[in-house]
């Protein structure tokens, strides 16, 4: 009788956690591992997005991307996105979130105003954005032409050289407020006494910041740099909003290449194609970031 009765309390219990799970579950098989698989399909056939017929071809698709210019152009600008965004963002938000932490008065002010722009949506910066690097009535430009420094007046957006730095600048100042509150946590778990006892062996500011916050904040900064480079290999929406890819290509990212290679020239296999590639490349990247962060705690 309670062998019975055991049995049945643990059928509850797992029928209680298979309740719980089995929603998300079937929303996650649904809407993230169908359609990844449906992509794939396409990827293997000449559908245009409109015609009710397709015709399987293989990979050839994928041979396609890979024999473009304008892909592997994609491929160089995007790589160059995701390196700048780490550079602008994960160090110096790591600093700023110090200091922050350091203020006596004012402390959530400040907090409150970074975090503000996380709020805006990458569409609206762009347009916000757009209205800055203006080169007529942009206060970038207004600025220098002020100061007698005309000759760095340029049209931000318009020029080769400048477009794609100009774009990461902005791009980065929407994320800056989400990874500032992370760590900003990170910072608040560690233990003041790490810091009063580095102080009593004469350690300096630089040494308690690299000997005690770096390693104390580990996890924080794996966390952050995953993000960074997952959001930044999928940047679209300021790109797309503002240049299209343009000028000449120059600001052209894998994302924007393969919805214009999709919904401007019709390639919904070829854009599908460049779809499958740019997961297998993000995939690639952050399992090869935790293969290093795992061999480099080992050590």
């Amino acid at each position: 009788m309670s062998s019975l009765v055991t049995n049945k309390k643990k059928f509850q219990y797992i029928g209680t956690i298979v309740s719980f799970l089995l929603p998300a579950f079937i929303f996650y098989i649904v809407f993230m591992i169908y359609p990844i698989f449906d992509t794939f399909k396409i990827s293997l056939t000449n559908w245009n997005g409109i015609s009710l017929e397709s015709v399987f071809i293989g990979l050839k698709n994928y041979q396609t991307l890979l024999n473009d210019k304008y892909f592997w152009n994609s491929v160089v600008n995007t790589l160059f996105w995701v390196v700048m965004q780490l550079l602008i963002i994960a160090l110096p938000t790591l600093v700023l979130s110090l200091m922050i932490t350091k203020v006596k008065v004012g402390m959530s002010f400040f907090r409150t105003a970074f975090y503000l722009p996380a709020i805006v949506s990458f569409s609206v910066a762009a347009v916000v954005w757009g209205k800055i690097y203006d080169p007529q009535i942009g206060p970038i430009n207004s600025v220098l032409n002020a100061l007698g420094l005309s000759f760095l007046a340029k049209n931000w957006l318009g020029d080769a050289n400048t477009v794609l730095p100009a774009l990461v600048v902005a791009s980065s100042w929407v994320q800056y407020g989400a990874y500032m509150v992370m760590y900003i946590t990170g910072l608040q778990s560690i233990d003041p006494q790490y810091y009063e006892a580095a102080e009593l062996d004469g350690a300096n500011a630089f040494q308690k910041f690299w000997k005690i916050t770096v390693p104390s904040l580990r996890n924080s900064i794996n966390v952050v740099i995953s993000l960074i480079v997952v959001n930044a290999f999928k940047g679209f929406s300021m790109v797309w909003a503002t240049t299209q890819g343009g000028p000449f290509y120059k600001s052209d990212l894998i994302s924007t290449y393969i919805y214009r290679e999709g919904f401007s020239s019709g390639k919904i296999g070829v854009s599908a194609a460049g779809g499958i590639m740019l997961a297998i490349i993000i995939v690639g990247t952050t399992a090869a970031f935790n293969i290093y962060r795992d061999w480099s705690s080992e050590r």
